[in-house]
């Protein structure tokens, strides 16, 4: 077995690298600027799920939390709202990221994201502005080598997906609902499910299961309030509270997240305590909460928006493929 070789043919390859010239071309004609910053950092973001890959060598420098630990980087977003407070306003990035144990066919270890961040957008122009880019690679005729007709992005609330899909708003649901619900659909879900009174795990149930895979060409907006991560919260068109987050999903696959982003420091080191309680109660090892970019918040970070899209999946998608692996070089196991 040559393990030398590339899992991706030559061609897609090829198409990657056309892939990535469009995208510069999209930001560089909206005055964004390129920007680069560190894979290897002493912060990481906080997230109750996504698990970063510690770095700890006794010849790197002791950080100011006073240790050796350092993080290969889930996403370089601490690092560009950074950026963002010393002063630039529009900033984009193409880099590697990386995930601990994330392996499967959409999922590899180390993966491309392309991240982006301007200064003055809310998240309603923050998914326009999504939408625009993905239609302006679709209408690439580099990229449509198969003809597809692509229709437009179309823009639904959460809400609004729960109520066409499951029947009711997530909002009318109880903890039993969901359980009936789930078992009268043959829906598969843990053993520690039946226990389990958390609302946010059975909405996120619901959502993979009864919604994403119908969701073709959509941006998803106005997510609970319970999954806000660093995204604003405020009041949809009913008064009730959300998330101002969207997400772009095409043909049941998740390629970008977004958000309209939250500059309160008191918050963010509120909900990064909140966060860090849950990884501990679930056994998971915690993560720093102190971090360089509370005391950038504390400078000045602008209101802004921003997103962070997987160009492997969105690769995948464009080009039809099966697995990860045939838009990839190199995957974790011949890496």
């Amino acid at each position: 077995m040559m393990e030398f070789l590339p899992t991706a043919s030559l061609e897609n390859i090829r198409y990657r690298s056309e892939l990535l010239r469009a995208i510069r071309e999209f930001f560089n004609d909206r005055n964004f600027i390129e920007v680069q910053t560190p894979i290897l950092s002493a912060d990481t973001v906080i997230d109750h799920f996504v698990e970063p890959i510690c770095v700890c060598d006794n010849s790197l420098p002791l950080n100011y939390h006073g240790n050796r630990n350092y993080y290969l980087q889930t996403s370089p977003e601490f690092a560009m709202k950074r950026l963002l407070a010393a002063g630039l306003n529009s900033i984009y990035q193409i880099c590697p990221a990386f995930r601990r144990g994330d392996r499967g066919r959409l999922h590899n270890i180390e993966f491309t994201m392309l991240e982006w961040y301007r200064a003055g957008d809310n998240y309603k122009t923050g998914m326009q502005f999504l939408a625009e880019l993905v239609q302006s690679i679709f209408d690439n005729p580099i990229f449509n080598r198969s003809k597809k007709i692509f229709p437009s992005i179309s823009f639904v609330s959460f809400e609004e997906l729960f109520c066409q899909y499951v029947g009711q708003s997530f909002r009318r649901l109880s903890i039993q609902d969901f359980r009936k619900t789930a078992d009268s659909s043959g829906v598969q879900y843990p053993e520690s499910y039946a226990d389990n009174n958390n609302e946010l795990v059975w909405i996120d149930l619901f959502f993979s299961e009864f919604i994403q895979p119908k969701l073709k060409y959509t941006i998803v907006y106005d997510y609970p309030e319970s999954q806000s991560q660093l995204a604003q919260n405020g009041i949809d068109k009913n008064g009730n509270k959300i998330s101002e987050r969207f997400e772009l999903f095409l043909n049941g696959i998740e390629i970008a997240n977004g958000y309209h982003e939250l500059v309160d420091s008191a918050e963010i080191r509120k909900r990064f305590e909140q966060i860090s309680k849950k990884r501990i109660e679930d056994g998971k090892l915690p993560l720093p909460i102190e971090s360089r970019l509370l005391n950038a918040m504390k400078f000045g970070l602008p209101t802004s928006s921003g997103t962070a899209l997987g160009i492997d999946r969105l690769l995948l998608y464009l080009l039809d493929a099966e697995s990860i692996d045939d838009v990839i070089t190199f995957p974790i196991e011949i890496c």
